[in-house]
């Protein structure tokens, strides 16, 4: 069986380390939903003991990443749609009141507002040239720093971190509905429309473009289903 993880020495502890692998591998599907996880293997694949994997796994448990399968060990949970719906609507909410509140600090600090567009437009060009050499997941992660950057841009590492943990729900559905990078040409241009819109300082039509972007998943998850049904529960 291919390893899913790549993993880095670094200064977090082992369990912290074996928690953030595990969940990349299941919110880039390379741990896909339904399949059984078992904690030695997990285990050996990132060459660790037990110990860390076990208290990576309670974690994710308690984010509903993975479920326990009773007599039959667990596996990654399947996607469920309220869930996806709950955490959209959650991430939709705070990234509203952030980008509020971003608008806000780039009018009265023209220095950092011209920081700040430099940053965006990077992650801009990220996401264009992961476009053109198919990387779906470089596409998506230039995407979340994209979302990132506004949302921090509202100095609220609180809003941050409640996002960022509510999207994990989300990635998976946004993964697979990006496999052929069908599409995405939209999402960049919606973006580019954003950051001038915010650099104008028209807050409502900034959060009207916002609103709309997010709510786009809502259509992907009914296609993403119909495509892919056994990675969906009833």
């Amino acid at each position: 069986m291919a390893n899913p993880f790549g993993m880095e020495t670094d200064r977090r502890s082992l369990s912290e380390q074996a928690y953030e692998a595990i969940r990349e591998a299941i919110l880039s599907l390379r741990l896909e939903p339904g399949r059984a996880v078992y904690e030695n293997e997990l285990a050996t694949m990132l060459n660790m003991s037990r110990t860390p994997v076990r208290e990576a796994v309670r974690t994710l448990l308690v984010e509903e990443l993975i479920e326990v399968l009773p007599q039959r060990g667990m596996k990654v949970a399947l996607i469920s749609e309220k869930k996806v719906e709950e955490a959209r609507f959650v991430r939709e909410s705070l990234e509203v009141s952030a980008l509020r509140a971003a608008i806000a600090r780039w009018h009265t600090n023209a220095d950092w507002g011209m920081r700040l567009r430099d940053e965006v437009q990077a992650a801009l060009h990220a996401q264009r040239k992961s476009a053109q050499t198919g990387d779906v997941l470089g596409f998506l992660e230039a995407d979340e720093r994209f979302h990132r950057l506004l949302m921090a841009a509202a100095d609220n590492r609180t809003l941050v971190s409640i996002v960022a943990q509510m999207r994990a729900h989300l990635n998976r559905v946004r993964t697979l509905s990006l496999q052929e990078l069908k599409n995405v040409q939209t999402l960049i241009e919606e973006h580019e429309q954003l950051v001038s819109v915010l650099a104008a300082g028209d807050e409502e039509r900034a959060v009207s473009l916002l609103t709309r972007h997010l709510r786009r998943l809502q259509q992907d998850v009914a296609v993403v289903r119909s495509q892919y049904p056994l990675y969906f529960r009833d």
